[in-house]
């Protein structure tokens, strides 16, 4: 059977009755005015029969206006002509999860049905204005009058368009995706909602690349990215019109490939875990059906996965129990920077975080921290420059916090506080800033620089440990080795970096949606946990992540199986031979050189790698836990009290000590006592810890050291479990 998913939530999705297909005979919605409020709480209708005209209620102010479309009855639309007009999508119904419902109109009366109970639409218009309104609470009522229209064309839709391989997202991750199924022979298609393609690249203007350097200074990501780097003039911080000309070049050499933009809305055909086909409204207002083999989604948000019933979590739920995102960024743009001022400043200033060159400079940090912003959740924080053909320089360095980056209500939100709060910091770099003497506000970015939304659940997801454990996979299509670098989510916290790692693999795996067949997913939203993504949403490896895509869809039409196939190989021959084309177009895969993080030979890793789970401890650049030193008893509170919030126990936790002395160092004794407080003995700890005790000499007053405080935590919360 065919459905079509409507409801981004898998569980709703896949308890929903499929809708079946029927004969058009009622209505077509077309103009759509957002009237800005909130709307009431509508009810849920089970509908036996079709929605008709007169079951849309119109008490509410809230919501949209839909002017009908003329009905199918023909006598009818001969006789009642109206103008049809584009309609108008306003993307703050696109992310939240309200359900779409149709309320039904107290104006249901029979006197306007014929005898055998259908609508008698002339006598029904004589006396109801044409116009009634929708309730749009979501992306579910966007995509709900999608799926009306889908339901009364399903099958008649001419012409129906047909590919190998159709990407969604013309991020670089997508534009890497297609162009590599199409010089693999396939015929593609590359959709996107957005009015360019480039995306965070170019509407965005991040202009400075995070390059996943190699040991012996390569770029680990080569292949497509590499061809782009060139294209920009091997820059690590290039001009935007530049990448612009760049990915539309690259895109229009391949004859392969149709690109369509300002796409409206999006709905995915799905049999079981099996995508069927794709509808969407063109700019014009078209309705369009796409029937492929293969679809990838590089949406940043991978809204096409999340559509066809994939399962993710959001933000950093996997860990905090809460979808708190990272901070969102709007880069700006600023003249009159001296740049040889900017230079010889940041390569003299004795630190060792700060430097420039010809394009690119990094630093400010001690200076921005004076920084007193107008909004109580804007922070800047030390300043990435890129500068410009023009002489201009794009700045990123501008946190927001507390913005979800799935509502476009919240986005808004932050362009507002971003035009009302750059004036301001500008004037301060004129005022604190060597080389900004002469600065002047240009411009905002039109996109805003969203970094953390949703994390696929896929067949493989990509783990901190693995990261940092600088671990291999045989099922290998990609590599990185920058840097777990976590912006804060809130104003109290600050920016982390978790580790550093050397170079571990991505796996073909972590963009399979779990169960599904023909669908992958290649953006920053693939399966990577949210920690292991703080690394691996760098660009560089999310187009190199794309190649892979778009050859593995390739290879899939080729050798007529499908992705659950090459996953279930497990003397990998597929994927041997996804690599082996990948390599012949420049990829550069091979077997990762053991890169054992000294760290894994402490005696007390496990109790490092609980408290990284959860972002409590960080190794910095450098990847020192300093284990040896001392931890105060405030730190050992704190700990326990952010792991408590994260993991459910039994029975609450209980403290020996008071405020009073949250200062002073965590001795044996107040690990003894605290065992005690919470009903726990001595006698329950593993060798391990009663080994490291003792070495302490079990003195009560003995001050112990992190990697024994950490171990210590570790067995606790186990122990407090199983109890």
């Amino acid at each position: 059977m065919i459905f079509l998913i409507i409801t981004p939530n898998a569980q709703a999705a896949q308890g929903s009755p499929a809708l079946e297909r029927e004969e058009p005979t009622y209505y077509n919605g077309k103009v759509l005015q957002d009237k800005g409020t909130h709307p009431k709480e509508t009810k849920h209708i089970q509908h036996k029969e079709k929605a008709l005209p007169s079951e849309i209620e119109h008490q509410n102010k809230a919501g949209l206006l839909i002017e009908d479309d003329p009905l199918t009855d023909k006598t009818y639309h001969q006789e009642n002509p109206r103008k049809k007009e584009t309609a108008f999508f306003n993307e703050d119904n696109i992310h939240n999860k309200t359900a779409f419902h149709i309320e039904r109109s107290r104006h249901n009366s029979n006197k306007f049905r014929n005898k055998d109970g259908r609508l008698n639409v002339k006598t029904y218009h004589q006396e109801h204005t044409h116009k009634r309104k929708i309730l749009f609470h979501s992306e579910e009522a966007l995509l709900g009058t999608l799926a009306n229209w889908v339901k009364l064309t399903y099958g008649r839709i001419n012409p129906v368009e047909k590919y190998d391989v159709v990407v969604v997202g013309s991020e670089p991750e997508g534009i890497a995706a297609a162009i590599a199924a199409a010089r693999e022979g396939q015929r593609t298609l590359l959709l996107d909602k957005k009015p360019k393609v480039g995306g965070l690249f170019t509407l965005g203007k991040l202009n400075m690349l995070d390059i996943n350097w190699s040991q012996t200074g390569e770029s680990l990501n080569q292949g497509l990215f590499l061809e782009f780097f060139q294209n920009i003039n091997n820059r690590t911080s290039f001009d935007v019109e530049e990448a612009q000309r760049a990915f539309e070049n690259m895109l229009a050499r391949e004859k392969n490939i149709t690109v369509e933009l300002n796409v409206q809305a999006f709905l995915p055909i799905m049999n079981k875990n099996h995508v069927e086909a794709l509808f969407y409204k063109n700019e014009h207002g078209e309705l369009k059906k796409i029937i492929a083999k293969q679809f990838i989604d590089s949406t940043a948000n991978a809204d096409v996965a999340q559509l066809a019933g994939a399962s993710f979590t959001i933000g950093q739920e996997d860990f905090r129990n809460e979808p708190k995102m990272m901070a969102v960024t709007l880069v700006f743009e600023v003249a009159g920077i001296n740049w040889e001022k900017v230079k010889n400043y940041l390569n003299q200033d004795n630190d060792f975080y700060t430097g420039a060159d010809n394009y690119s400079a990094w630093g400010y940090g001690s200076e921005m921290k004076k920084y007193k912003s107008l909004h109580e959740n804007v922070r800047i924080r030390a300043l990435n420059i890129g500068l410009q053909n023009n002489g201009h320089v794009l700045i990123n360095a501008f946190q927001i916090l507390g913005i979800n980056g799935l509502k476009f209500g919240d986005l808004q939100a932050a362009k507002k506080i971003a035009n009302e709060e750059l004036p301001h910091i500008v004037k301060f770099l004129r005022d604190n800033l060597v080389g900004f003497e002469n600065a002047r506000l240009i411009s905002l970015a039109d996109e805003v620089y969203v970094r953390e939304t949703r994390h696929l659940n896929a067949e493989y997801r990509l783990t901190v440990d693995d990261v940092l454990e600088n671990r291999d996979f045989a099922d290998r299509i990609a590599f990185g080795s920058y840097p777990i670098d976590m912006q804060a989510t809130t104003i109290e916290e600050g920016d982390i970096i978790i580790g550093n790692p050397v170079q571990y693999a991505i796996p073909f795996r972590s963009i399979v949606p779990k169960g599904f067949d023909n669908l992958l997913v290649a953006s920053r939203s693939a399966g990577y946990d949210s920690l292991a993504h703080g690394s691996a949403r760098t660009v560089p490896i999310g187009m190199t992540v794309g190649q892979a895509a778009g050859v593995a869809a390739a290879y899939t039409n080729k050798q007529n199986i499908d992705f659950q196939t090459i996953i279930a190989d497990k003397e990998n021959r597929h994927i041997r031979r996804i690599q082996a084309i990948l390599n012949e177009n420049g990829a550069n895969l091979k077997p990762i050189l053991q890169h054992k993080n000294p760290i894994m030979d402490h005696w007390a890793y496990e109790g490092v790698k609980f408290l990284r789970r959860f972002a409590l401890i960080a190794a910095g650049y450098d990847n020192k836990y300093n284990l040896e030193t001392t931890i105060s008893k405030g730190e050992f509170v704190n700990l326990v009290e952010k792991i408590a919030k994260y993991i459910e126990t039994p029975s609450p936790i209980h403290f020996p000590f008071a405020e009073n002395v949250y200062e002073q160092n965590v001795i044996v004794r107040d690990l003894l006592q605290f065992l005690r407080y919470n009903r726990l003995e001595v006698n329950s700890l593993s060798p391990t810890i009663k080994k490291e005790l003792q070495s302490e000499g079990l003195e009560p007053t003995s001050i112990v050291s992190k990697a024994l405080v950490y171990m210590f935590i570790k067995e606790f919360f186990e122990l407090k479990n199983a109890t």
